[in-house]
């Protein structure tokens, strides 16, 4: 250290008394960078990311000497710098040379001496340019119609505030629920011009304050399809029940004809993209003068767009008695194969709009009779009756009553007298108060194949001697066992129910004579030793000798609600358990047997035999979410399918 001292001394020295040697000693002042001390190390691999704003440091000599620094020669501002440690900020680079995308970009970056020309550090080093605009990839279906959903795919979509159409406008807040910000799902709007059956449209969207992504463009575009008719030269008048066929493009898009005020009946089967046929009603009332000339009026599309095919139409509104149904086809509910209590039919024909209700009878001894819900020229609907008799699918005559009392028979149907309802859901609230999806299915009304709330359950009161402080005398509220004093007519009067419990991530179906748990989330209005009135027991269908029926279950093929009748139900609440081969557990694909017990069942709360079974019913397990635990939060939801009989016993 003295040494420097006196090297420094002597040279300052020299120089003042003038020394004229030119191998004076002079500082380097020249920056120097430790390519090793970048901070962050960016990447090509993007395991280690830089972007525009992330600050840079790195370390080595005379730094503060440092004049400029440049990323892809665009300028850097520097933060810090001092003689070990330089820290800037990495640029904007120009859109234009950088748009956004996943891999970083190479770039060089570039350290200059204090004249901010001389290039002392030149370094390959990786700027990431993030997707964060609004960003379209694709969209399909190429063709539609309006109301027809169009799903726009993309990054960031959730910025888009509007979609337009040929210049018709669909803001965000009519976009299908499940657009995400990978996808938005648009419907085509009404009110665009067309020309023909087929119109290009230009689609755009909007977001970031006025910013346009192009949707179609010269190679992927989109066509409005509409209904177009051919012209035609009507008669000078038509007659009630008269029928018409219209010809055209697109016509299988029309979902009503109206003429006047009056619904107009189109001819299912008869209705193509070519053409299609409509009837006149019979029930139109006659007028005064009879001769009525109105418009004659297609509508396609959601909501209905309305297209004008004759501006006058004269119809003679003269009262004519209707002519008789003719019977097609009885056709089940939508999504099932098979005609089951309490679901609607649809019978299809000609003639059918003077039809009032229908009647079914068997060979047994059922003779009930159904009020139509719905009726046009081509078809009417009912809702099959409950009290059909049996458990095994059966033929059963059916007849239309119409006109005031004319019966026409339509031949023979094969009706399954038990219920079978598909995807239902039920889930485990955590208190009577909460309004999520569990509280909103926690009880499942056997009877009537739907899950209610916990409040519904509570208001109805789906078991008055669970659900009210001021319990029946004849009702013990210790696990609900009737006493002496208690009849079978007030046992029956609760319609039969269950409902889930979860404990320590376990879910299980609990009858509410073996556990008041789920009651007991109804507060302070339920005592907490109360448990529900039914006797309802489970057991999990595992033993090989009812692999086949249980098939049938899982396929909906079963015929006979009843046909196992040396099974009955355990005691114990099945509970999830995957992977189990036991009848108190259940698992994703599992079939449970649920049996409602009779008045008769023992003190013990066992069924014994098969004289104390009321019900019967098969649960098909189809899905199992969220079962985590009993943690907050948690919301487990099991979806089934349910088979349930009349009472047996």
């Amino acid at each position: 250290m003295k040494i420097r001292n006196i090297s420094f001394l002597l040279a300052a020295a020299v120089l003042a008394f003038g020394s004229c040697k030119e191998d004076t000693i002079v500082p380097v002042q020249t920056p120097a960078v430790d390519s090793s001390s970048i901070t962050p190390a960016a990447n090509e691999s993007g395991s280690t990311r830089a972007y525009a704003g992330t600050e840079v440091s790195v370390t080595g000599f005379n730094l503060d000497k440092v004049g400029r620094v440049t990323v892809e020669d665009v300028d850097a501002e520097i933060i810090s710098q001092d003689i070990q440690t330089l820290t800037f900020a990495v640029p904007e680079l120009p859109a234009e040379t950088f748009p956004q995308r996943d891999n970083p970009y190479p770039v060089t970056l570039r350290v200059y001496d204090s004249d901010c020309e001389t290039v002392v550090f030149n370094y390959p080093y990786y700027v990431t340019v993030p997707v964060t605009d609004a960003i379209f990839e694709s969209f399909s279906p190429a063709t539609g119609t309006v109301g027809d959903m169009i799903t726009i795919e993309g990054r960031n979509l959730d910025q888009i505030t509007k979609v337009v159409f040929n210049g018709v406008e669909v803001g965000n807040s009519s976009f299908g629920e499940e657009s995400s910000e990978d996808a938005i799902l648009v419907p085509v709007p009404g009110g665009i011009e067309t020309s023909g059956a087929s119109t290009s449209v230009t689609i755009t969207a909007e977001w970031g304050g006025g910013k346009v992504l192009d949707i179609t463009s010269e190679t992927s575009t989109f066509s409005l399809l509409v209904p177009v008719f051919d012209a035609f030269t009507p008669d000078s008048e038509y007659e009630l029940g008269d029928e018409l066929t219209l010809t055209g493009e697109n016509l299988d898009l029309v979902t009503e004809m109206k003429w006047s005020e009056y619904n107009l009946s189109i001819k299912e089967d008869a209705q193509t993209a070519e053409s299609l046929t409509f009837g006149i009603p019979t029930n139109i009332p006659t007028s005064d003068p009879v001769n009525v000339t109105d418009a004659l009026v297609a509508g396609y599309g959601v909501p209905v767009q309305n297209i004008t095919v004759l501006e006058e139409m004269t119809v003679n509104t003269t009262a004519k008695g209707p002519a008789e149904p003719v019977y097609t086809e009885t056709a089940p509910a939508e999504g099932y194969n098979n005609i089951y209590l309490r679901h609607e039919v649809t019978v299809k024909g000609e003639n059918m709009a003077s039809i009032e209700k229908f009647r079914l009878t068997s060979e047994d001894g059922d003779n009930v009779e159904a009020e139509v819900t719905s009726v046009d020229d081509y078809s009417a609907k009912f809702i099959v009756p409950d009290n059909i008799s049996g458990t095994a699918a059966k033929e059963m005559t059916l007849t239309a009553i119409w006109n005031g009392g004319n019966e026409t028979e339509f031949g023979k149907i094969t009706v399954y007298p038990f219920y079978y309802t598909k995807g239902l859901q039920l889930g485990v609230g955590q208190a009577a108060s909460t309004s999520d999806f569990a509280m909103e299915h926690s009880f499942l009304l056997l009877n009537e194949g739907r899950a209610i709330s916990a409040q519904e359950w509570l208001d109805t009161p789906v078991d008055k001697y669970a659900a009210t402080e001021s319990k029946d005398d004849d009702i013990v509220t210790a696990k609900n066992k009737l006493n002496a004093g208690a009849t079978a007519e007030q046992y029956y009067a609760v319609s039969p129910y269950t409902f889930m419990t979860v404990s320590g991530g376990s879910v299980t179906f609990q009858g509410p004579a073996q556990s008041g748990s789920q009651i007991k989330n109804m507060g302070s209005i339920i005592d907490s030793g109360i448990y529900g009135t039914p006797i309802i027991l489970f057991n999990s269908l595992v033993d090989a000798d009812y692999t086949e029926f249980a098939d049938q279950v899982k396929k909906g093929e079963v015929t006979d609600i009843n046909a196992l009748e040396d099974l009955k139900a355990g005691t114990s609440a099945p509970g999830l358990s995957t992977g189990a081969n036991d009848k108190t557990k259940f698992e994703l694909g599992s079939v449970l047997t649920i049996q409602y017990g009779t008045f008769a069942v023992g003190s013990d709360g066992k069924i014994n035999s098969r004289d104390e079974v009321r019900q019967i019913g098969w649960i098909y397990i189809t899905a199992i979410d969220d079962v985590t635990g009993d943690e907050a939060g948690d919301n487990p939801t099991v979806t089934f399918d349910l088979y349930w009989s009349n009472p047996l016993n």
